[in-house]
């Protein structure tokens, strides 16, 4: 199990190529693998249920994830006990409008952004 969560958490940084996918800036050594949809909603561990981002924007920070589930729900940092995360939009940094997929990809739904 642990050695299948070290496999993801790669897949997850190759696909935000190191940066936060909250504020756009770059990871540090140590980061936060953050299930969209919560573990106790059933989220299960799967690429498309898990976004890479710093510990300040998971839990830390005023305006982080937890601290902010309204936002957090409208951006698609989290989903609804009741939603699919493969069908529930992100918005990235930049702007740009994606589904995370189970390939470990963006399938962009809308660009705005150039990039970040």
């Amino acid at each position: 199990m642990a050695q299948q969560l070290e496999v993801l958490r790669a897949l997850v940084w190759s696909r935000a190529r190191g940066y936060c996918e909250k504020c756009g800036e770059s990871l540090p050594h140590s980061w936060a693998l953050h299930h969209r949809k919560l573990r106790s909603r059933g989220g299960k561990d799967a690429i498309s249920n898990f976004l890479a981002l710093h510990h300040e924007c998971h839990n830390l920070a005023t305006d982080s994830v937890h601290n902010n589930p309204k936002e957090a729900l409208e951006k698609g940092y989290m989903v609804s006990s009741w939603a699919e995360p493969t069908e529930c939009p992100v918005t990235l940094p930049n702007g740009d409008t994606v589904i995370l997929t189970e390939e470990g990809t963006y399938k962009y739904l809308e660009r705005k952004g150039y990039g970040w």
